[in-house]
């Protein structure tokens, strides 16, 4: 297996400390879409060219130092596979676990992602125990404190401080700006889902395949949860009135939120 084969060359960099599958495959809920997501935990960076080296013997094509949400490398196997092979620097990364689970701070959507990601990767490589070590140690209850903060500060982007996403939001709709509209619920959307998981403390899981998740998984959603996101959806960028939707989703939230806390 050629990602089996990729784990083996890149255990002889001195620089790599752990290696971990990620995503869908590690949860083993992959479908026919689904790439393979590997996390490489480092004490330093592997030069470019020695992970060329590497990874030119298994791909037919490659885009390395890609800079999205992490730094990658983005392939396609000889055999037509997806690979993203995510850098992390192991100090960096349990430290920001760290102020999320002992330090309760929130941030404005996917607040438990990397806490999720440590928890759910499928552990290949692990040279000094210490990935193995930091899941045993944040294997643990959801922290109170953090559900309650988690709520607040998201609750303030969407609807309760100043500027919030529901104003932003309106405004781009009387505009017709379609790229603020988009742009807008994309926010409003990723602190509503983050919303939703510390209600149900639950780890929030990343980018895809959410509604589906909540449905599966959360214990408590608001009424009529995917019919109105679907409307806010199909109608965002058609329709002025479809702030409506962004309203009822808060509402029927709110009311998720005075039964809960």
């Amino acid at each position: 297996m050629m990602v089996q084969e990729i784990f083996n060359e890149y255990a002889r960099f001195t620089q790599v400390e752990s290696m971990a599958i990620g995503g869908s495959r590690a949860l083993k809920k992959n479908d026919a879409y689904s790439d393979y997501d590997v996390y490489v935990y480092c004490k330093e960076e592997i030069p470019v060219d020695d992970r060329r080296v590497v990874l030119e013997k298994y791909c037919s094509r490659m885009e390395l130092g890609n800079c999205y949400r992490e730094y990658e490398d983005n392939c396609i196997m000889e055999d037509g596979m997806a690979l993203n092979i995510i850098y992390r620097n192991t100090d960096a990364f349990l430290a920001g676990i760290g102020e999320v689970v002992e330090g309760h701070q929130p941030q404005g959507g996917c607040t438990t992602c990397m806490w999720h990601s440590l928890l759910t990767g499928r552990i290949a490589y692990d040279k000094g125990g210490r990935l193995a070590e930091a899941k045993q140690k944040y294997m643990v209850r959801y922290p109170q404190p953090l559900k309650h903060n988690i709520i607040t500060y998201n609750m303030q982007l969407i609807k309760y401080g100043i500027d919030t996403y529901l104003e932003q939001i309106t405004r781009a709709m009387k505009r017709g700006d379609l790229i603020s509209i988009n742009r807008e619920v994309d926010k409003f959307l990723a602190s509503y889902f983050d919303v939703i998981f510390a209600v149900n403390e639950k780890l929030h899981p990343g980018e895809k395949r959410l509604m589906d998740i909540c449905k599966k998984e959360c214990r408590v959603l608001p009424d009529n949860f995917e019919r109105n996101i679907k409307a806010l959806l199909l109608n965002m960028c058609k329709d002025p009135t479809a702030i409506s939707y962004v309203n009822t989703m808060l509402l029927e939230l709110e009311k998720v939120l005075g039964q809960e806390l």
